[in-house]
């Protein structure tokens, strides 16, 4: 019980965590302005209410995030690394790459510290 109180804490967090960041991301560029200048351009008007352009961009966002993390998996004819398992192989690589550099030069200044 304890597991699934966690896990839906967790969710809720991401959830709220997430939209924060996007509706962030979207005052920093002012993306209600921008709206307002390609409706003002398009029609010569800026409407009132939310129009077309707020809901097909939302459903846009959402629809490519999902198939970009590729969350819908109708099919799975093919065995690609999501984005975030080729992220997450090259930090390991990364991290294999510097301590083997560590050890090399460790071992380096110990010879070295030896011939004085």
């Amino acid at each position: 019980m304890l597991k699934w109180i966690k896990t839906i804490l967790i969710g809720i967090i991401i959830f709220f965590g997430s939209a924060f960041t996007i509706m962030a991301f979207h005052n920093d560029i002012g993306i209600v302005t921008l709206f307002e200048q390609i409706y003002s351009q398009v029609t010569g008007s800026v409407p009132d209410s939310m129009g077309g352009l707020e809901i097909g961009y939302s459903v846009g966002l959402a629809a490519g995030i999902l198939f970009f993390f590729n969350h819908l998996k109708l099919k799975k004819e093919k065995t690609d690394p999501t984005p975030l398992q080729v992220e997450m192989y090259k930090y390991n690589q990364d991290v294999s790459d510097t301590k083997a550099s560590l050890l090399q030069s460790m071992e380096g200044n110990s010879k070295g510290k030896g011939n004085g």
